[in-house]
């Protein structure tokens, strides 16, 4: 008579692409940097801020305009994240980045890097991407 031992969910499964600390290390990386290729797109590409500025005077004013767009940006990741490898203490992914500024939202994929070392601390580095 054969036996069959299921062996699923042994040891450790690693870290998790979509994890909430993941994807808030994520956003953090690109919010952090008001100046990121990303949220000067969508200031550029915003028919609000492009109002704003149009109605403004001076180029401080415009810039300060600008600036202010950037600063009131808000990030999200995509619900879907994809897993692209992975081992015990790693995990390397990708997901939709979003960037919502006014009437404007844009977006670009980004690839991540989850890493936990022996202790449980996890780390997260955001590849650059090109635009």
């Amino acid at each position: 008579m054969p036996v069959l031992l299921a062996l699923g969910g042994c040891g450790d499964v690693g870290p998790e692409c979509g994890s909430a600390e993941a994807r808030n290390a994520v956003i953090k990386n690109f919010s952090d940097d008001s100046n990121n290729r990303l949220v000067n797109f969508a200031v550029e590409n915003s028919d609000a801020v492009e109002a704003l500025v149009k109605n403004a005077g001076a180029e401080a004013e415009k810039s300060a305009i600008r600036e202010k767009a950037k600063q009131g940006a808000v990030y999200s990741l995509d619900n879907t994240v994809v897993s692209n490898a992975r081992t015990a203490r790693a995990a390397s992914c990708t997901g939709l980045l979003y960037v919502s500024i006014g009437d404007t939202t844009v977006q670009k994929e980004v690839e991540y890097k989850i890493e936990q070392a022996a202790e449980g601390k996890i780390s997260v580095s955001v590849k650059p991407f090109v635009f």
